[in-house]
């Protein structure tokens, strides 16, 4: 199913969306950016694309490739605000804090700010939830998932389990290219009910780092997708202890 509510920004500051957000894991907002902004990124980046590629060809973890019709594109790069501070820069505004400290109901600070990008004929994104990446103790964090173009939960677009932020599932090595980590039991998730959110360029899913979200692959003939994604954590939260080894011995299995 749709979203049943799709919010604007004034409603998620008053606090209109935070039920939701708690039972779901995820609400969606109409138009956060202009799509004729959207539209300028989305240019950038496809004009720099060989240019970050040349540049961060050797970080196998901070950038992932598709390879189509023997063309290199980028699937996953975590790195835009550093190959360019004031073109991206200007995604990270004060009403972004304003909303992510909003639903988290405490102080935040941002995480990451990364470009996905779904090709068609692109590889799926296993079913997972971020913070088995994050490894918090009380899991408070949130994505802002940003296209810059029209995508649908049918061509590969984000698609999205109802699962409330205090339920956390474990999770196991996957095989996917960029995506490490999969759900462990697949039955836990599978009968919870369906978001599948349709965006315009600038409308926007904010999910919790507990939202259990995937994508399937991506049919040939969809017209590529690209998406602008910030996480930020709140500043009270302190990480699981030996997480960071177990991820990087994930990593490891993986990417490296």
């Amino acid at each position: 199913m749709t979203f049943k509510t799709t919010y604007k920004l004034k409603d998620v500051l008053n606090g209109h969306a935070n039920s939701e957000f708690n039972n779901n894991s995820v609400i969606k907002i109409e138009n956060l950016f202009d799509d004729e902004f959207c539209a300028q990124i989305r240019k950038y980046i496809l004009d720099k694309e060989e240019e970050i590629i040349e540049k961060y060809i050797s970080d196998k973890k901070g950038l992932v490739l598709d390879n189509i019709e023997k063309k290199r594109l980028i699937k996953y790069f975590e790195y835009p605000f550093s190959f360019d501070k004031f073109i991206f820069g200007r995604f990270s505004q004060s009403d972004i804090y304003q909303i992510a400290e909003t639903l988290l109901q405490e102080k935040v600070c941002i995480y990451s700010m990364e470009i996905h990008s779904r090709i068609a004929l692109g590889t799926k994104i296993p079913t997972h939830q971020d913070n088995a990446y994050y490894g918090l103790k009380r899991g408070k964090a949130l994505t802002f998932y940003i296209p810059l173009d029209k995508q649908n939960p049918f061509e590969g677009g984000l698609r999205y389990f109802s699962n409330p932020v205090n339920n956390e599932y474990d999770h196991i090595f996957s095989k996917e290219k960029g995506f490490s980590l999969t759900i462990l039991d697949k039955n836990k998730v599978n009968n919870l009910k369906k978001l599948d959110p349709y965006y315009n360029a600038g409308d926007c899913t904010i999910h919790h780092s507990r939202s259990v979200h995937y994508a399937n692959p991506v049919p040939q003939g969809t017209e590529r997708g690209l998406v602008l994604r910030m996480s930020f954590f709140s500043i009270k939260d302190k990480y699981k202890a030996n997480h960071d080894e177990w991820y990087k011995n994930i990593v490891n299995q993986n990417r490296l």
